[in-house]
């Protein structure tokens, strides 16, 4: 009976043509994402190589001042254990949030696979599902960025 019923649901399938929408119509990156990532690579807490922000910082003390008085070099040793503080934990956050998103997206693509033993289940409809899940997981990402 199991695969009588699945070839039925096969045919009720394609005759209804579910809306899924096409898969080849890449959207365009957000513009606010562009922004953040743009100003956490200029203040110099995001960048091609992790940790490498006190290079960064120290382009900017130097590019702030060049004669540099006893006050001056205590107030840019702040900045930098600051910016130091603060690299270290977005990358932690971005680190947690990069291992929830896989985690998550892993969890659906299985539950869709066992589901596809029982129900017909399209590729589109597992690309589909996992756009969906990165959209959502986005919209942390752009607050992760904001804080």
């Amino acid at each position: 009976m199991k695969p009588a019923l699945f070839s039925v649901l096969c045919e009720i399938k394609e005759k209804t043509g579910l809306s899924i929408r096409s898969s080849q119509e890449e959207e365009p990156v957000d513009p606010q994402l562009m922004r953040l990532d743009n100003m956490l690579l200029a203040e110099g807490v995001a960048g091609p190589e992790k940790g490498g922000g006190s290079a960064a910082a120290a382009a900017a003390a130097a590019a702030s001042g060049g004669g540099v008085s006893p006050d001056n070099s205590i107030e840019h040793s702040d900045y930098r254990s600051k910016l130091a503080q603060i690299r270290h934990i977005y990358h932690s956050e971005l680190e947690k949030y990069e291992q929830a998103c896989n985690e998550f997206t892993t969890h659906v693509m299985n539950l869709l696979r066992e589901q596809s033993r029982t129900r017909p289940v399209a590729p589109k409809e597992m690309e589909r599902m996992v756009s969906i899940i990165h959209r959502k997981f986005s919209a942390i990402q752009m607050q992760l960025k904001q804080s």
